[in-house]
């Protein structure tokens, strides 16, 4: 009834370990020549065009989609206008929720347009479906503000694929309209304990969707809608093998590079390889998806866009799509645990929990110290700078960015007239972010 299917993920990583680590075996497992012909065979037996929803055979899985115009912070300090996927009664999101459905189901997503502007639903690598299910305009339709449609297919392929906005491609994607879709297979078992769902883009901060022609000019670069340091760690314990799936939804290649281990490559675009493969670098174009295998270790280490371009916020390193890798305890070159560093009061002039009037936050090796104060509306925070080096201190007050330069032992002070939290980065040194949090006086 499905698709023919290769083996199953787990069959093709100990076939791997049978190819490359047992040599005694190799007598057992395919040789390259038989198994390109066997995967060949198998692409041209296999079925293709629509699968009647009649034939699904684990019941109907439904989602339903609004659309939403929201206001994100993507780095520190930028916020944009973003043009959102959410369940109803849900905050809409950029990338939208996560739909998960099982292998046979029969998937029904209904997209409700509650938004100004035409949008259609394309469902990104899945091909049991019919034209009419397509989601892209000229062949098949498109929705107008107020208009609703139900999109039904029937899982026949387990992996990693995607939902996106098809009108008006160019300018509905670059806008977030785009999030993930896994059809998993609960008949095979896999040897990962859980899963990471990393989807790549690119944005222009400065861009108004309003005015067309639209010509982008990137300065952001996302993991998940948001650039470094506001990426959050992937969390992986030694002893742990987590699956981590890369989907990219932007418009540029990217080469994702993870230091201090390397991983298993096991699918893409939805499909098992017929033999996985190590590596450390992953390029990846647009729209394709990769699924790897990450196994935790001691440490902490950056996998990050080895395009230094794409490592950037703003034209500023590091930032853009670079995230940590978070294992066990660090250790020392001789296998001995390193010391813990603690930076939390380094520098502290006065206490961050209570409000006053005024507060000072020391910068030291490029860290803000205390990371939060706390001070009263109409009062003003002073920066100095304790490095031999420039630094910045960004932040937006009333709708306005200020800026202001801290030279190397030099300092700054800005007042806050009003109460709210206020979050402020260094320019050249993204990474290094604190917050003020403005009580009423």
């Amino acid at each position: 009834m499905f698709n023919v299917r290769l083996p199953s993920r787990l069959a093709w990583v100990t076939l791997l370990g049978a190819l490359t680590i047992s040599a005694p075996l190799a007598h057992s497992t395919p040789a390259p020549s038989d198994l390109r012909r066997q995967v060949m065979q198998q692409f041209l037996e296999r079925r293709e065009g629509t699968v009647p929803l009649s034939e699904a055979t684990r019941g109907v899985h439904s989602f339903t989609l609004e659309v939403h115009k929201i206001r994100t912070e993507i780095a520190p300090g930028v916020s944009v206008e973003q043009w959102a996927f959410g369940f109803p009664g849900q905050p809409a999101t950029v990338p939208g929720p996560e739909l998960r459905v099982r292998l046979g189901e029969e998937v029904r997503i209904t997209l409700v347009n509650t938004h100004d502007q035409p949008h259609a639903l394309h469902l990104h690598g899945i091909t049991s479906l019919a034209q009419e299910m397509d989601g892209v305009p000229h062949t098949s339709h498109e929705l107008l503000p107020g208009q609703s449609f139900t999109y039904s297919f029937v899982a026949t392929e387990a992996g990693t694929f995607a939902y996106h906005c098809h009108f008006q491609t160019n300018v509905h994607l670059d806008m977030g309209m785009y999030g993930a879709l896994i059809v998993e297979d609960p008949e095979h078992p896999h040897p990962w304990t859980q899963e990471h769902t990393l989807i790549l883009d690119e944005w222009d901060s400065h861009h108004d969707p309003a005015k067309l022609p639209y010509v982008p000019h990137y300065d952001e670069f996302l993991v998940n809608g948001h650039s470094f340091p506001l990426i959050p760690p992937l969390q992986i314990p030694p002893g742990r093998t987590d699956l981590v799936r890369f989907v990219n939804m932007g418009a540029e290649p990217h080469s994702l590079h993870l230091h201090g281990t390397s991983f298993l490559v096991i699918a893409k675009d939805g499909h098992d390889l017929p033999a996985p493969y190590v590596a450390d670098t992953l390029p990846i174009l647009p729209g394709e998806r990769y699924d790897v295998l990450v196994k935790g270790r001691d440490g902490t280490f950056p996998w990050h866009d080895h395009n230094s371009n794409a490592n950037t916020t703003g034209g500023n390193y590091p930032g853009g799509m670079h995230f940590d890798v978070v294992g066990g305890p660090a250790l020392r070159a001789d296998g001995t645990p390193a010391p813990q560093q603690d930076h939390d009061h380094m520098g502290m002039s006065m206490p961050a929990t209570e409000a006053t009037s005024s507060a000072v936050v020391a910068i030291s090796n490029f860290e803000f110290s205390p990371e939060a104060v706390h001070i009263k509306a109409g009062g003003s925070v002073t920066w100095e700078n304790h490095d031999s080096v420039a630094h910045h201190v960004v932040v937006t007050i009333n709708g306005q960015e200020q800026q202001q330069e801290l030279p190397p032992h030099g300092h700054t002070t800005i007042t806050f007239p009003q109460a709210g939290t206020f979050t402020y980065h260094c320019l050249p040194h993204p990474f290094m972010t604190g917050t003020v949090q403005v009580d009423p006086s």
